[in-house]
């Protein structure tokens, strides 16, 4: 029941319900995002008036974050981010909240090879506190744009491309978690997604830099990288899986550009199940997935890195015949890479 009243609200605030029911409870929700947005603004205020402080780390920080709810690609570009400065000699510490285990668990297991600590926590100025004691020498906040308290060096901005804005209005009526003139804020932007949104790109990328007084909009995908079993360990490449008719398997908040990149690698969408963002599956739900791929003859079944944080201990339990993969992505800058490393390079330097 729970599931189904986050989808139908979500359904609102991207406009996809209609009828007398959801006129009304869009009404509601306007009012809802009235008071939401008065006590926004009025929290930015209290910042620029030095009323309520923010705390400087000691060492640099960048902010990666979003103006809107949903997926935008925060946590694969901080996964570049951070192999990035590893790349370099630096020591890293990833701040998450934590508000699903599924993405600090997804990052923890992505950085186990560059040393990078993910430390997990509402307060981030205290987790900053801790990763200086760790002798960590950049800080990476992820989901930070709205946090004020922790002083940043660089506001790094991901807005979808297909998605910008939704309806423009503030949530809970729309996607918006602050106003749009908020990105005056940022200092540089990324349209992610741009591959499944090819009209919208110049119009989007005009009307940033008009905000923002012509601040860098760069543009990103994201690109297969391969396929791995549910424990991480097996690995084929995206040639091998290639014509195959697969059955996709997701709990995120953009089911259909996971969709749209599993086409993007030769993969043929015999059947989508999507659940609501954070889902947590039950064995029940794996069941009835493999149920209609025994139905339809499908042999493989291809879900998210992040959901596999959550299938695999159900997983374990299952005597199965179908493969199940995870499709593993990386965040390619297809526009303005050199400028958003030249831009690092000086936050290294100074």
């Amino acid at each position: 029941m729970k599931a189904l009243l986050k989808t139908y609200i979500y359904g609102l605030m991207r406009d996809r319900k209609k009828g007398p029911a959801a006129g009304f409870f869009k009404l509601l929700l306007s009012i809802a995002g009235f008071f939401y947005g008065f006590f926004i603004r009025l929290h930015g205020m209290l910042y620029r008036a030095n009323i309520l402080k923010s705390h400087t780390a000691g060492v640099p920080v960048i902010s990666v974050g979003n103006i809107t709810l949903g997926g935008t690609g925060k946590t694969p570009f901080t996964l570049m981010l951070a192999r990035h400065f590893s790349e370099k000699g630096k020591k890293i510490g990833v701040l998450i909240r934590g508000y699903g285990e599924d993405e600090w668990k997804m990052l923890e297991e992505n950085l186990k090879d560059t040393g990078a600590q993910v430390f997990v926590g509402r307060d981030r100025v205290e987790q900053a506190s801790i990763a200086l004691k760790k002798q960590k020498d950049i800080i990476i906040l992820d989901d930070g744009f709205q946090h004020r308290r922790l002083k940043r060096n660089l506001d790094i901005v991901l807005i979808d491309a297909h998605h910008p804005f939704g309806n423009r209005s503030m949530f809970p009526k729309g996607i918006l978690r602050e106003p749009i003139d908020g990105l005056k804020r940022g200092d540089i932007f990324i349209l992610t997604k741009t591959d499944a949104a090819p009209d919208k790109r110049d119009a989007l990328t005009k009307e940033i830099k008009k905000i923002t007084e012509g601040r860098p909009v760069l543009r990103a995908r994201h690109a297969v990288r391969d396929f791995v079993d549910i424990n991480g360990e097996k690995k084929e490449k995206r040639e091998d899986l290639k014509g195959k008719i697969v059955c996709l398997l997701s709990a995120i908040c953009d089911p259909d550009y996971f969709a749209h990149t599993a086409a993007s690698c030769g993969l043929s969408v015999g059947k989508h199940f999507s659940f609501p963002d954070h889902y947590d599956y039950r064995l029940q739900d794996l069941e009835k997935v493999i149920k209609h791929c025994e139905r339809e003859n499908i042999e493989y079944i291809i879900t998210t890195e992040k959901c596999a944080v959550k299938l695999r201990p159900i997983a374990k339990s299952l005597k199965s015949k179908h493969k199940l993969r995870v499709l593993r992505i990386s965040f390619e800058i297809t526009k303005g890479k050199e400028e958003l490393y030249a831009g690092l390079d000086r936050l290294l330097r100074n």
